[in-house]
Formats: structure tokens, C-alpha cells, sequence
């Protein structure tokens, strides 16, 4: 399995910071996740971080179980996690467990990003 590798954009705008993952997201990967999860413990108010899911293949309970831990903390400080351009397999499981009706899921990134100028 591809191990996952994570790209930051910090302060791709004011208040927006850009995640481009790539490779499989599980248990094995605390490594990569590192300085996304030091960024959003970190962040101000209202921030809002947009995940690039382009080039993710394969994510599993563990992951689900980060992104509606980071969600829940942006949200206390009125911010939020987007998600941009998941693979049809990664769209698939985030129907089949609910998770799309707690994250905005857009086509790709310009949308995502533009949905929160």
C-alpha cells in the first residue's frame, strides 16, 4: 500500500490553507500527519482548511475517524474542513458511512476554495 504524503499551502489566503494528500490514509501514517494536525490545533478563528482528496486512494476507519476529530475542532473556533476532489472510491465510502452530509465535498480545489472567500 502507498504510504500517504501530505503537501501543505499555508495561508494559501488569509485564513485558508491548502492539504494535498496523497497515497493511502490509515493507521500506519501518524508520521505525514504531523504538521496538518500541528496546523489545525494551531489555527485562529474561522480558519479554514481545504483538503486536496485528488490523489488519495484508499482511506480507512482511522482516517475517518482524524477528519471528524479535526472537523469537530475547527468548528469550535468557526472554522471548518473542505474537502476537494475525492476519487469515486473515496466518494463512495464517505456516502456509505454519512460523512458527506458533515463535510462541504467539492469537485476540486478553485471551488472548494472560492465557497469560502
Amino acid at each position: 500500500m502507498q504510504t500517504l504524503k501530505i503537501t501543505l499551502e499555508k495561508d494559501f489566503e488569509p485564513g485558508i490553507h491548502i492539504a494535498h494528500m496523497e497515497g493511502a490514509f490509515d493507521g500506519s501514517v501518524k508520521e505525514p500527519l504531523v504538521e496538518l494536525e500541528s496546523l489545525i490545533n494551531t489555527c485562529p478563528e474561522k480558519t479554514r482548511v481545504v483538503l486536496d482528496l485528488k490523489n488519495l486512494s484508499y482511506l480507512n476507519s482511522y482516517a475517518i475517524g482524524q477528519l471528524v476529530a479535526w472537523h469537530n475542532h475547527l468548528v469550535k473556533i468557526e472554522g471548518q474542513i473542505i474537502l476537494a476532489a475525492p476519487s469515486k472510491n473515496v466518494e463512495d465510502i464517505f456516502n456509505i458511512l454519512g460523512i458527506s452530509a458533515l463535510f462541504k465535498i467539492f469537485p476540486d480545489v478553485q471551488t472548494a476554495v472560492e465557497s469560502v472567500r
